[in-house]
């Protein structure tokens, strides 16, 4: 058993950030615990997020990483191969952390034995101006537990709803990184990795325990406006999650994955429409014959047909809801 101190590397992503960058790095500077190092990539900002990353008096052993914008996944892949700590954790440049994180999974890890993920709460605010979009996501993961399969992890994200696959609500061993897992250059990202990465662990770890606020605020990726990063993000996630579901190494979470495909394939072709791109009908095809399942056939051919007939669709089905009641 592993007796040593864990040591955590931070990894900030930084883009056009320079309104919010320093309360994110107070929020560093205030830990009771400092961390190990803190690896700050600034992914090509058009601000002056550089000047105050540089002007910013960091209490905590710190790199500063430039590069061109080549995006947010590509940024923290420069700074898992920068780190040297047992753990890394993905610290967005305009959130903010709760001054006893550190310490907290200091004391999480040592109690649990080192375990590969940590999972843990968060919770949204607004900035000023932002309540009108809406965006009130749960951030909770609503239950504790200890895991070392993944079915049943997933089983419990789908009971409790706290299954938000952010990488800022999660703490993971550098080791699962690397050559065998990282982030894509593309938009949902985090989407993508997020299986890959609870199927590469041994064991995960839930608490339930709020140690991260998410800032809503305009013009960030959440809020802004769909385009075509969007659809080839989403392009990129359904086909990995086909090649997961077609992997007998993970037969008994293909439920879980076969859902969430159902989930994104939605959002894949609602983008689609919004943008006014084609939907790749061979990636459709692959879907339907890759999971052989009705829902899933369902919802595409649902999502094909015209605004009019889906809306009327809805209606008839609230109708019915109501009937039956």
């Amino acid at each position: 058993m592993d007796m040593r101190e864990p040591t955590i590397s931070i990894i900030v992503p930084a883009y056009n950030v320079a309104s919010y960058i320093e309360a994110a790095l107070e929020s560093l500077a205030s830990q009771t615990l400092p961390p190990h190092e803190v690896i700050i990539v600034d992914d090509g900002s058009e601000d002056d997020t550089w000047e105050r990353l540089r002007a910013f008096p960091h209490p905590y052993r710190v790199e500063l990483i430039a590069t061109v914008n080549q995006g947010q996944g590509r940024a923290r892949n420069l700074g898992i191969a920068s780190a040297s700590g047992d753990y890394v954790y993905f610290f967005d440049a305009d959130d903010l952390l709760e001054s006893d994180f550190i310490e907290q999974m200091h004391a999480l890890i040592t109690s649990t034995h080192y375990p590969d993920i940590i999972f843990f709460s968060g919770a949204a605010f607004f900035d000023e101006g932002a309540k009108g979009l809406g965006l009130v996501r749960s951030y909770r993961r609503g239950f504790e537990g200890e895991y070392t399969s993944a079915a049943d992890l997933l089983a419990a994200f789908e009971r409790h709803g706290g299954g938000s696959c952010s990488p800022c609500l999660y703490l993971s061993k550098r080791m699962l990184w690397g050559d065998r897992l990282g982030f894509k250059a593309y938009y949902h990202e985090d989407e993508q990795v997020f299986y890959p990465l609870i199927f590469s662990a041994r064991r995960h770890v839930v608490t339930d325990r709020v140690l991260f606020r998410r800032r809503i605020r305009h013009n960030s990726t959440m809020t802004m406006a769909k385009c075509m990063k969007h659809v080839k993000g989403l392009h990129g996630l359904l086909g990995s999650l086909l090649e997961l579901y077609r992997d007998p190494a993970y037969r008994s979470c293909r439920r879980h994955i076969r859902k969430r495909a159902l989930q994104y394939t939605g959002q894949y072709m609602g983008v689609c429409r919004k943008v006014r791109a084609p939907y790749d009908l061979s990636l459709l095809l692959a879907l339907m014959l890759g999971f052989r399942n009705r829902s899933m056939c369902l919802k595409i051919v649902f999502h094909a047909l015209s605004d009019s007939l889906r809306i009327a669709i809805k209606r008839l089905m609230g109708r019915g809801k109501v009937c039956s009641h």
